[in-house]
């Protein structure tokens, strides 16, 4: 997204609108990006600085880490603030802060529910679905090795 700094009047400049999903350039199959994202920005000129602050939104295809099912997120950036030193340029692009916040705002452990059960260890069932029945010890494996001594 660019921004004519020319154009800004002393009072600000309201921007509303979106920009494609292209911009986030994310390559990864867990995480696809196919909603345009969406901003209600303030721009205004402070001495020779660009301050822009404002929300960015936008929704989310992710693999849930624990059962493996794919579901949908939004990702808000409630916040988005930059404040660039302008240089006599005429033009500012913020794709890559708009960027760089909506990837920080990914969860590091996408979950499609707070509780999801995730992926039986023994037979790969859905647990979320319901128990399968298979049996699994409840064993500390820290200890594992040490069971395995022959002492004298």
């Amino acid at each position: 997204m660019k921004i004519n700094v020319k154009r800004i009047p002393v009072d600000g400049e309201d921007l509303t609108g979106s920009e494609p999903p292209e911009i986030l350039e994310l390559s990864d199959t867990d995480v696809l990006f196919e909603r345009p994202v969406t901003f209600d920005l303030h721009a205004q000129l402070q001495g020779h600085s660009l301050l822009v602050t404002g929300r960015l939104r936008t929704e989310v295809t992710l693999r849930c880490s624990r059962c493996l099912e794919v579901f949908r997120q939004a990702l808000v950036v409630g916040q988005f603030v930059v404040l660039q030193e302008l240089q006599g340029e005429d033009f500012v692009d913020l794709t890559p802060q708009m960027r760089e916040d909506i990837i920080l705002e990914l969860p590091q452990r996408a979950l499609c529910q707070p509780d999801c059960k995730g992926l039986c260890a023994v037979c790969g069932k859905d647990l979320n679905e319901g128990a399968c029945g298979c049996k699994v010890k409840k064993e500390d494996l820290r200890w594992q090795a040490l069971n395995r001594l022959k002492l004298k």
